[in-house]
């Protein structure tokens, strides 16, 4: 019920209905037309289509044909041979075997002649060439160089017979004198089909309809794609015989019938008439329709849905934009007012100018929030101060300087030395008269910690700190650098691999001073630093489970001093190499202050 009522009141819910209902109608009408339209358009586009490639099969058939016809001329090639088959006189054994090797030989080339048979019309002697039972051809006797009319096919240059029911070329040439231009034999030969079915082929594909080759104008059955074709008339070759017996001088239309269209492509050339059909089912003109229709719907789902989408979109990202201000005003409640500011588009719209200001606000409650906040650091450095002032320092002084006498006298150096170093560390430490202290003190008393760290941990832990003279007098936060040299020991030896090596180097560059602390401990990992950046960037409190607060601390206190001219970053290669490097704005101050400071 909660559903239903969300999308009763949603205006995304009702602007795609009306959208759909204003788009559906009109895409039914248009498909329907579009459908009885393309089916046409896709007929004629066949018809052409196939009429053109029928035009180059019917080419290559012609080509076949003279080929097969100029087979007799080659006779003329070999002068010896025109004269056996001129001789009136009957050829003795040995020239009958010569001019059946020699028409073997012209023969020999086309595999897909079966028989050849040769008859002179000078001695009435018939030669046959690679025959069986069922090819042979008896050629009748000629008289005066002339067939009897009961042979009349036997004048015609190409016809169709039928061997084992199998459909044959059967090619009669005769071999005429050419000076008397008078008929001395008859060639008889038939072909197979199989160069006419491999020119015939192109035109088939899966899709389309069965193919037939027609020869003569009696239209008799040569070649069929279609298996199981006897070559019985039907009535669609009966009409189509009719047509082309009415109009000589159409060699190219279409018969419409009920199973589809029938092409036809019919051609004279050198005394051949050859004719070729070819059916274009109508069921392939219905897919072809059907799918292009298919493909418009799909189109017009796609745009309906794109529309839908886009406004949804639109009305997605005007409230995205509005949850993204509210997510602003959550975190100022939260107290986060680092709030990240887009650039401020050249035409701001309502929206914009809302975020926009409510920046602007954010960043003065920040600014006066870090004003009080300093208030507060002081408050609770005053009152540390006055905890501090509370035990005399002078009594630890004197009780650590007894201490090392007695030492002295027991003649133990090592403790002596310790316990000054000790005192050092605790006299710059309970200094409470300034907050801030040359780079030189700092880096003195960084040094005493490690000193008295390695009388601790002994070899496994080494140190080396470099600070060039041009940088020793600047003033720098008291306590910044003993808190990283602390957890550089605590976490890389005491929870590292049990030996540490710490560098403290100082750089100075043209307008800052660039502090690093470098140690092969255990360092941080990809997502402690990015945690560590998010958190300062967010002006949270930096605390891990393997860092605490010695880092973060560090890191509020140097922005606190120093504002937007500080910063820092982290590099680490665990056990390897570990920089943390603080880069501080330059401020230096005379000799005469490090003097007082000595002093004190």
């Amino acid at each position: 019920m909660v559903g239903v009522r969300f999308i009763k009141g949603s205006l995304i819910f009702k602007i795609i209905i009306s959208l759909l209902i204003a788009t559906t109608i009109p895409f039914i009408v248009s498909n329907y037309i579009s459908y009885q339209m393309t089916g046409k358009a896709i007929k004629t586009q066949l018809v052409e289509l196939n009429q053109n490639s029928m035009s180059i099969t019917m080419s290559t058939l012609h080509s076949y044909f003279h080929e097969l016809s100029l087979l007799g001329l080659s006779y003329f090639n070999d002068p010896a041979l025109v004269r056996l088959l001129s001789s009136t006189e009957p050829q003795t054994p040995a020239e009958s075997v010569y001019i059946s090797q020699r028409l073997a030989q012209i023969y020999a080339n086309h595999n897909e002649i079966g028989s050849v048979s040769y008859k002179s019309a000078l001695t009435n002697k018939q030669f046959n060439i690679r025959h069986h039972y069922n090819s042979k051809v008896t050629i009748p006797d000629f008289v005066d160089r002339e067939l009897s009319y009961a042979h009349s096919e036997l004048q015609r240059p190409f016809q169709v017979t039928h061997i084992n029911k199998e459909r044959r070329l059967r090619v009669n040439k005769p071999f005429i004198d050419i000076s008397t231009r008078e008929v001395i034999g008859l060639t008889t030969f038939e072909v197979k089909p199989s160069r006419i079915a491999e020119a015939v082929d192109s035109l088939a594909t899966s899709e389309h309809g069965p193919i037939y080759v027609f020869l003569g104008s009696e239209m008799e059955l040569l070649h069929s794609t279609l298996s199981g074709s006897d070559g019985r008339a039907v009535a669609w070759q009966s009409e189509l015989k009719r047509i082309l017996l009415q109009s000589p001088a159409a060699d190219k239309g279409e018969l419409k019938a009920p199973e589809g269209s029938y092409v036809y492509d019919r051609e004279w050339q050198n005394g051949l008439e050859l004719t070729i059909v070819k059916l274009i089912p109508q069921a392939l003109i219905n897919e072809a329709r059907t799918s292009a229709l298919n493909k418009t719907v799909a189109i017009q789902v796609v745009s309906i849905a794109f529309v839908s989408v886009l406004a949804a979109f639109i009305a997605y990202y005007m409230l995205r934009r509005i949850k993204h201000i509210l997510q602003h005003i959550k975190m100022v409640q939260m107290g986060n007012f680092q709030l990240r500011r887009k650039p401020a588009p050249v035409t701001p719209d309502e929206l914009d100018l809302l975020e926009i200001r409510f920046q602007e606000m954010a960043a003065e409650l920040d600014e006066l929030l870090n004003k009080q906040y300093r208030h507060q650091l002081e408050l609770s450095q005053a009152r540390l101060k006055m905890m501090q002032a509370q035990i005399n320092p002078h009594f630890f002084y004197n009780t650590l300087q007894s201490i090392g006498t007695l030492a002295i006298k027991s003649n133990a150096r090592d403790v002596s030395d310790r316990l000054a170093e000790f005192g050092a560390l605790f006299r710059y430490t309970m200094d409470i008269e300034s907050e801030d202290v040359l780079l030189i003190q700092e880096m003195e008393h960084v040094e005493r910690y490690a000193a008295l760290q390695q009388g601790r941990y002994k070899q496994r832990l080494t140190y080396r700190f470099h600070c060039p003279e041009e940088a020793r007098q600047f003033r720098v936060p008291r306590m910044m650098l003993q808190p990283l040299v602390e957890n550089s020991i605590v976490h890389g030896l005491e929870r590292g691999n049990g030996h540490i090596h710490i560098i403290v180097q100082v750089a100075v560059w043209s307008d800052s001073l660039s502090i690093e602390v470098i140690d092969n401990g255990k360092g941080f990992t990809e997502e402690q630093i990015e945690w560590i950046k998010r958190s300062y960037a967010e002006h949270r409190t930096i605390i891990t489970d393997k860092h605490g607060i010695g880092l973060s601390n560090v890191l509020k206190r140097l922005r606190l001093y120093y504002g937007a001219s500080f910063g820092w970053s982290i590099a680490s290669e665990p056990y390897a190499r570990t920089n943390v490097t603080l880069q501080l704005p330059c401020q230096s101050t005379g000799g005469e202050e490090h003097e007082d400071a000595d002093r004190r």
